[in-house]
């Protein structure tokens, strides 16, 4: 049998993308096949290995040291936009119990590349992590502790300011929810108490470093269940203009599910950019502060599809076909954003498989780019109402949407064609890789998202991605997929109908 795994691992140098399944049937307890195996990990240059195969390496599935410093080594040569592409995982990876030890090689690399540049995401990554996971908050304190202890007095004093706004802001919070269960006047409430100094005194943002005051003044409380606020930060001096940055400060929701929908919308837009794919995706930031306390940034110009169609004939218009075009008119004259954006969210919420999707989570700006927010079902978890399935489409795909770009009756067009070609080059660039879509997921396995707990989550995501299909087969795959949209948009603009007329949020 050890002769079988050395002519494997003979083969397995050559051919890199075969090493982790090799290694995962190592027989880590014979000493002598562990010898073979660490002198053949020494001698692979790192370079030859993909970083989503160094990705998988830092799974649970490989506690072996020289397994795991092989994968660093590998990240050692990504750019620092890179890593950041990759830090939700690595920071997950590096301080739950995938390490076996505090003090590792991820560990000293994240540290030492949160010192160059990309500190700032670092420190509240995983100062996140201590206040909401008991069980591994000593290793988290260590490695905070020692990033804290390089970064310099300027950062340091710029991290205490945030954390000063951040546990400021969480008082509002709760007295708002707790006292004041109608929309009230944020800034009265603000200024006063204990918090007052905290509020006032010029505070900064988590989310961006680069600014700072926060403007009371043009703060509120928004209608919703939670209470959430809206804040306004100044931008930091500069020589043109800059706009304030908006927040919404969110006390009661874990973020975190939303950070990694986020991040790989991310990860998806450098795929499609690399087929020079560009499909104006709107990946607006979004950081967990905390134990279900964190912030999302306000896209700017962007109004909710629910507020078109109210602009439109109130209730009845979510079944005008033509309200969001006749808005759109009104606002840019040109489809193409539209239909590339459309394009995007509609392969990219297909392959999440984000459910809970109504008028009011779905926006559009001004110059006609759609996009989605707030993702708290993924993986193919929808929403039942009586023990029924409300949602009946595979993506939003509604007949307004499909009237922008001129398909009316079944009539064909030049952009719902544009729109069907968009779509499948899309979901095939995205299937060519989905081992990395499939392990970014699986380094979160231990993270406590309720609906990423188990290896069995993400049978949707490899359904979706249809692995086990040609690329033929999984072309007319997502073909039917819009077919299917098209026949049950009915169902959607009734969902959406009932969800203006009952004012939810």
């Amino acid at each position: 049998l050890s002769l079988c795994w050395y002519l494997t691992a003979d083969e397995s140098i050559h051919y890199a993308s075969s090493l982790p399944q090799y290694l995962r049937n190592i027989d880590w307890m014979n000493r002598k096949v562990v010898e073979d195996v660490h002198w053949l990990l020494g001698n692979w240059d790192p370079e030859e290995l993909d970083v989503t195969l160094a990705l998988e390496l830092l799974s649970m599935d490989f506690a072996d040291e020289k397994v795991r410093r092989l994968a660093v080594q590998r990240l050692e040569s990504l750019s620092n936009d890179d890593v950041l592409k990759y830090l939700l995982q690595l920071v997950q990876v590096c301080t739950l119990k995938v390490e076996p030890y505090h003090d590792s090689f991820l560990a000293r690399y994240l540290i030492q590349r949160a010192l160059r540049r990309i500190g700032h995401f670092f420190f509240w990554y995983v100062r996140s992590e201590v206040a909401g996971c008991p069980y591994f908050r000593q290793r988290m304190a260590v490695i905070l502790e020692a990033y804290l202890l390089g970064c310099g007095q300027a950062m340091l004093d710029s991290f205490g300011q945030q954390v000063q706004a951040v546990e400021a802001l969480q008082e509002v919070a709760l007295v708002i929810k707790s006292l004041y269960p109608d929309k009230t006047d944020l800034r009265t409430h603000a200024a006063r108490g204990e918090h007052a100094n905290s509020t006032q005194k010029d505070p900064r943002c988590p989310h961006r470093d680069q600014i700072s005051p926060i403007q009371l003044d043009k703060c509120k409380v928004m209608a919703s269940k939670k209470k959430p606020l809206w804040l306004e930060f100044s931008p930091m001096p500069s020589p043109t203009p800059a706009t304030p940055v908006g927040i919404i400060f969110k006390e009661g929701d874990d973020l975190r599910q939303d950070m990694l929908v986020i991040q790989t919308l991310v990860v998806m837009d450098s795929i499609w950019q690399e087929k020079s794919l560009d499909l104006n995706l709107i990946p607006y930031g979004c950081i967990s502060t905390g134990h279900n306390i964190g912030m999302i940034e306000i896209v700017r110009n962007a109004a909710t599809i629910a507020a078109v169609q109210r602009s439109h004939g109130g209730t009845t218009a979510a079944f005008r076909n033509d309200a969001l075009f006749e808005w759109l008119k009104s606002k840019c004259p040109l489809q193409e954003i539209f239909v590339k954006s459309c394009a995007g969210y509609c392969v990219a919420t297909y392959v999440l498989g984000i459910g809970d999707r109504h008028n009011d989570n779905i926006m559009i700006t001004d110059q006609g780019n759609l996009f989605h927010i707030d993702f708290g079902h993924i993986l193919g978890n929808r929403k039942h109402f009586l023990g029924v399935r409300r949602e009946r489409v595979p993506f939003v795909l509604t007949p307004d949407f499909l009237y922008v770009m001129g398909r009316v009756k079944g009539r064909n067009s030049l952009y719902f064609q544009r729109f069907r070609d968009t779509c499948t080059q899309a979901y095939l660039s995205l299937r060519s890789h989905s081992r990395l879509l499939v392990t970014l997921f699986s380094l979160m396995l231990l993270t406590g998202i309720p609906e990423l707990s188990a290896a069995e989550d993400m049978r949707y995501l490899r359904e979706a991605l249809q692995e086990e299909q040609t690329e033929a087969e999984a072309k007319e795959h997502f073909l039917q997929q819009i077919t299917e949209c098209e026949q049950l948009g009915w169902t959607v603009q009734a969902n959406w109908w009932i969800h203006m007329v009952a004012g939810i949020r």
